[in-house]
């Protein structure tokens, strides 16, 4: 199965085909930046998540194989149409090896079908994945 980029606005959504306990994607979500040394850690990371789901923001999570290895969040700034990306974080087993721009090129394809024109990305890793790819700046 391939990376499967798919947006969230619950800590507890579906994710997990057979979850083995209760909050396992949220336990997932939290290793996963825990054991990222560019991101805040997991608790902090996920309770801003937590903070934006009640404002209607996204948290995209890139699922493959029934697992959670990518997450990054998608921030609207509720005064522009600006998208705002941020907090990705990329299993260490999978870092450089492609994953990281695969999976922000899927979020934004998906945020380009919502009707996105601008991108800010917050994080420098996104920020250069971005520039890499000419992503932003949308045509209209």
């Amino acid at each position: 199965m391939p990376l499967e980029a798919i947006a969230i606005n619950n800590l507890d959504a579906p994710l997990i085909q057979k979850p083995t306990r209760e909050h396992e994607l949220a336990e997932r979500l939290q290793a996963l930046y825990d054991a990222d040394d560019n991101q805040p850690d997991g608790t902090e990371v996920l309770a801003i998540i937590a903070q934006g789901f009640k404002r209607g923001q996204w948290l995209y999570v890139g699922m493959f194989n029934d697992k959670p290895i990518a997450a990054v969040a998608c921030f609207d700034d509720e005064q522009t149409d600006t998208k705002r990306l941020q907090y990705l974080t990329v299993h260490p087993e999978n870092r450089n090896r492609g994953i990281e721009a695969k999976f922000i090129k899927q979020v934004y394809d998906i945020e380009v079908r919502k009707g996105v024109r601008q991108f800010a990305p917050v994080d420098s890793d996104i920020h250069r994945i971005m520039t890499d790819y000419g992503l932003l700046q949308v045509k209209a």
